[in-house]
Parts: C-alpha cells; structure tokens; sequence
C-alpha cells in the first residue's frame, strides 16, 4: 500500500523510493496506446481533439494542514486539478527520443505548422510505435502553472490520478503513486517538455515560454475501477470476469485462465472485434460475420484498411529515370514529386476512408459502436502491430484478397491470400478466417486433442453457438495406422539377423492390441471431458471419435457434415515454445470448406486433469511368471499387457500356465 507516512522527503529519498514500484496493468497500457493514436491522427487530420481523457487524468496531491490561500483549507486538506500525463521512455533509451524529438523541432523551424504537422507528429508518436521502449512504472507531467499542486508535492509527494474513458467500456483506473520532482537540466524533464514544445504552436495549445518543474510519478499501487471489471467480481451472468494483474511483462497475451467458480457462457466475450477491409467479397463476407457477432455480444467494431503511399512514392521514384526529357529538370522533377506524392497520399487515404465508411454506417444502423483505422504502411505489418497492441478479443478477415488466385479458370480454394497467412502466423489472438458468405448458423465443429487451447477453442464455439443457436459437435481424431506403417517399413529396412530379434511381426501384433487401443481411450477421455465442459455450461454437445490422420479424419468430417464454422487451438498438444500455428490446424485452415477460427486463449478444466488409461494389473501363478520371464526384456511389458488382456476377454482373474500359451499362440510369441 501507499507509504502515508512519507512527507517532506528531499530528492535523494524520493529517488530510493523507486524500488517500490509496480508496472502499470496491460489494460491500462493498451488503452493508453489505443486513445493515444486515434488522437494523432485526429491531429494529422488538422482537427482539433475535442477530449482526450488519457491524456488528461484528475491529479490528487495533499497538504496536510490545509491552507485556505491555495483552495484546501477548512478541513480539505486536497488539491483536485486536471493535469497532461505521457508515457516516458526506459532511461537506456531516453537520449534516443530526446535526439528525434530535438532533431525534428530544429528541421521544423521556420516552416509553417501545417507543412511540418505531419512530422511533429511523427516523432511524438515514435515511443507508442515501439511500446517495449516505454518505462511502465512511471509516468510524466509538466507543471505549467507552479500553483497550489507544486507546492503540496514539494511538502508530501504523494498522488492520486485518476482516469476516466469513453464508453461503450468507460475504462477507469485509479493510480496510488509519489512524485519525483525534476529539475530542468534532468534529461526525462527534457523529454517531457520537448514533448509538449514541439506542439507549442498548435492551435488547441495553451502558449506557455516555461515550465517551472516536470515531475515522474512513480506507481505503487493500480485499482481498476471499470464498470464491466468490477462487476467480474461477483459473478453475474451479463458481465465479463476479467481479472487486471500488475505484471512487469506487459505485452504478453491475455489468456483464459481457470477460475475457482465452474464456467459460465458469459466467460468468452467479444468486446472488441477487429475486421479489416479491402473491399473485396472475402473483406464483406467478413464484415457480415462480424457484424452478426457484435450484434450479439454488443461489441464494439474496429474496421481497419493499411493504404501503402511510401511504396507508391518509392515505385515513382524508380520509374523517374525513364521520364521524358522534359521532366528530368530538377525544378520540373521536384514538382512532379510534390504532385504526385499529394495525389497518392491523400487519394489513397479518402480510399480507404471510403471502405469503412460502409462498415460505420451498418454499425450504425445497428446501434455498435465502430472505430475506424487507416494506417499507412505494409498491410499485414500494420495489421499485425495494431492486433498485438490492441488487444482485441476478436480478429475476423477474409481468406482471401482483391489478389485472388485462379488456376486455368478455377480458384485454388486451398490458397490463402498472403496478408491472411502473415496475420495468423504472427499474431496470438483469436482468429476467424472467413471463406465464404455463409453466416455462423447450424453446426459448428470443434476440434479435440486434449490440449489446453482445444479445450478453450470449445468454450469459444459454446459461446458463439448460444448466440447462432448452432450445435457444437467435439471431434477428436487419432491414427491406428500410424505404427502399422512405422512396422511395414522397419520391416524392409532391418537385416534377417536384426528382424530376428526384434520379431516386427510379433511387436506389430502387440501394438495393435495395446498401443492403438490406448490412444483411443486416451482421444475418448477428452471428448468426455468436453462433454462435461458444455454440461458445466448448461449445453449439451455430439461428440464422434475419428480414425485417421488428424487432418485428414477431421477434413473427411467436415465434407459429410457440411459445418458452417470449425474452432480450433491455434497449436495442439504436442506444441513446443514459439510454434506459431501447429500442423493439423495449418491444413485444416487451408483446405476446411467451411470458417476456422483459430483460438489463442488457453483453458484448463479446474475440476479434473484428463484421466490416464489405467488398467490394474491381474494375479499371476508362479509357472506364469516363469514363462514371462523367457521374453526378452524390451519386449516383456507389452507382452504382460497382452496376455493379461486376453485374461481378461475370457473372464480370468488369475493368469496361469495355460492362459499365457493360449495367448502366445494367438498373438504369434
């Protein structure tokens, strides 16, 4: 808790007071770099931002006798006052940004401020651009006035902020923290200040020639007051049970984590979903999916459309030596440039205005609230930076583009359009890739490995079927022809000597009743898993187990059946640290004919580990022993399980002499 007891401390023990500090919470941080953007390029714009409630938190600062001169007396000893906060950078990399920050105010000056606007904003924005650069404990203000705020922090530094946003999420946080006060010869003052000068001249700017101190406020303690994360803790069947940590490592993927209380529907939520547009049939097929998606989750729709006016700039640059004479004067070739690049950028951007401006008006008309983003850059690179950045709970886009690919007359449905494929590989959120014009109705099938992301990937289906009135079918597929192929060519490969030894004839027999069976126990238990999982939820789902290489059995599937939707873990059970996307999910992405979604989340059932096959072992003579003893030793395990399973079929209890010759002769030992 917040040391309440530190007052009138010099700088030397505010600065050791560092080591108490916590990072501030993904939420917060994704909402800060979210807002922060839209607020740049509504600058960009040359509009004025109208609020900007990250930017501007209610500081709290205390003097504990009060002084009615300053506002605080007659028993409230508190200061209230709206302050700009900013996110700082990592001390090991500050001189970087005060350099870009210095270098483009020097290379702006004298030059009109909308000329430069673009450029100003640009090294502003460069920390948010690269967030593993910012410093997550603290964060940065300049005191403009030296009023009644200044003088509380210089006797007691503590702070409380706190921050209100927009809705449809009304975030809300407050921050417990101490202020360091900065001297203008500090290098983070010079930061904070450049920050703010570099806008000097803009016209929604308050002038101001000084700054009499900047100050670092240093967190020690993060409540999150929004309305949908206080109502998670008492469960409620309309809310969300998200649970917000203070975690140094901020910009790892949220998770569904296991709960002390069963889950519920209402426990997979979508309430940020982002489509991006391209103004293909694949691009509206995606909208209309995410459309019937947000209408059900009451979600909030962020259309996204990456327009690439550098590469058009670079591509004129490359044709510039193959101009007619006539241009290759350099005045000439200058305005050519000039012209060129005005046409490109801003044609390009009142494109890609004009693709979402479709996708607003049918939130609109559905009462959603919508965000619209237009980026310039490399498609899937911007795609995937805002993906990772935002955090949404959903990404839905066509599997394919405008670039089609057809193959003498006929589309190669097996193709996935390179801006889905860099997506999904590089992002770790929830993916629905869109095929065709299918709404999400009738059957969604989830695919079962027992993994954790399977088991998330169907609590993701039951959510989405509750609100399609869909059924969900589990699948879960093994392959009993695995070790009879491994034998046949063990077999061709090892010399009459060595297949003596290993008798492969003998060891595929063994496999076949133990090995294969096993695993089909094994697959049978997640499904009844699964099973229970949507019972826990009030469904009830079919489950089929399926013989035959994973993909294959479930593609097989998916053709009889005729789905609209497949939900799978984006990496299965066999999954090492840093696999992108696992095979089976791979395939099944590329050929399935229905939608895929690709679930990133994880879940691991509180109640229950998946059960191994256990099997006790039988009573066993003396004389039976003695010829279990005559097989060799790498093989004397699976040969006690076969002939105690053969016992078994027979009704046995006790394996004698006679029961394991009966059994050799009929698996050939």
């Amino acid at each position: 808790m917040l040391n309440t007891q530190v007052l009138n401390v010099d700088a030397p023990q505010r600065q050791g007071l560092a080591s108490q500090t916590v990072a501030l919470p993904d939420a917060f941080i994704r909402w800060q770099l979210r807002t922060r953007r839209a607020m740049y390029e509504t600058i960009t714009a040359g509009q004025h931002p109208r609020r900007h409630p990250a930017h501007l938190p209610v500081m709290i600062t205390f003097q504990a006798d009060g002084d009615p001169s300053t506002g605080s007396g007659h028993g409230f000893p508190i200061r209230v006052a709206t302050k700009g906060a900013g996110l700082t950078p990592r001390d090991e990399v500050l001189e970087r940004y005060i350099g870009l920050l210095e270098e483009t105010m020097a290379r702006c000056e004298g030059r009109p401020w909308e000329e430069t606007l673009a450029e100003r904003v640009a090294a502003v924005q460069a920390l948010i651009e690269h967030p593993e650069d910012i410093d997550p404990r603290r964060l940065g203000f300049l005191e403009i006035f030296a009023g009644g705020t200044y003088r509380n922090l210089q006797c007691d530094p503590r702070v409380v902020l706190h921050y209100t946003g927009d809705g449809p999420d009304y975030p809300s946080f407050q921050i417990n923290g101490y202020a360091e006060i900065l001297d203008q010869d500090d290098p983070r003052y010079r930061y904070i200040a450049l920050t703010r000068r570099i806008f000097e001249a803009a016209p929604f700017h308050l002038p101001q020639p000084d700054y009499a101190a900047g100050y670092l406020v240093w967190v020690q303690e993060v409540l999150d007051k929004t309305p949908y994360s206080l109502a998670a803790r008492v469960p409620h069947p309309s809310q969300d049970a998200r649970h917000n940590t203070l975690e140094a490592s901020r910009f790892t993927p949220q998770v569904s984590r296991p709960t002390a209380r069963a889950p519920s529907p209402s426990d997979v939520t979508f309430r940020e979903i982002l489509v991006p547009v391209d103004n293909s049939k694949y691009s509206a097929w995606a909208m209309d999916v995410t459309l019937q998606i947000a209408g059900s989750f009451r979600s909030t729709v962020v259309g996204n459309h990456v327009y690439a006016a550098r590469l058009h700039d670079q591509r004129f640059r490359d044709m510039e030596p193959g101009l007619p004479e006539e241009y290759q004067e350099p005045t000439i070739l200058a305005h050519q440039r000039n012209l060129h690049d005005t046409l490109i950028e801003k044609g390009l951007k009142l494109i890609s205005d004009s693709y979402l401006e479709l996708l607003k008006r049918r939130c609109q008309e559905r009462d959603l609230r919508f965000v619209g983003k237009t980026p310039e850059g490399k498609n899937y690179a911007e795609l995937v930076r805002d993906i990772e950045e935002s955090g949404y709970d959903l990404v839905v886009m066509g599997v394919r583009g405008l670039g089609e690919v057809w193959h003498r007359g006929e589309r190669r449905d097996h193709v996935l359009g390179s801006v889905c494929e860099r997506v999904v590989r590089r992002v770790s959120r929830d993916v629905l890739v869109v095929k065709n014009g299918r709404p999400l109705e009738g059957t969604f099938v989830v695919g079962i490995d027992g993994s954790d992301r399977s088991f998330a990937a169907l609590r993701v289906a039951l959510a989405l079927a509750e609100a399609a009135g869909a059924r969900v079918q589990a699948v879960a597929a093994y392959d009993p022809f695995l070790h009879k192929t491994l034998f046949h060519e063990l077999e061709e490969a090892l010399t009459e000597e060595a297949r003596q030894v290993f008798n492969t004839e003998q060891q595929q027999k063994l496999h076949d009743e133990l090995i294969d069976t096993g695993i089909a126990r094994i697959y049978a238990d997640h499904l009844e898993t699964a099973q229970r999982i949507a019972a826990e939820v009030g469904q009830e789902i079919e489950t089929q187990l399926l013989a035959g290489k994973p993909y294959t059995a479930v593609l097989q599937y998916l053709r009889d059946t005729q789905p609209s939707l497949l939900v799978l873990g984006r990496t299965g059970v066999h999954a090492d640290e840093g696999l992108d996307i696992g095979s089976n999910a791979e395939n099944l992405l590329r050929l399935a004919p229905c939608h895929v979604l690709l679930v990133g989340r994880t879940f691991t059932p509180t109640w229950a580990e998946t059960r191994p096959v256990v099997v006790e072992s039988l009573a066993w003579t003396p004389e039976a022993l003695a010829r279990l003893e005559r097989v060799p030793d790498f093989a004397r395990g699976m040969a006690r399980k076969a002939i105690e399973n053969y016992a078994r079929e027979h009704g046995l209890e006790v394996v004698d002499e006679n029961t394991v010759v009966e059994a050799r002769q009929r698996f050939g030992m």
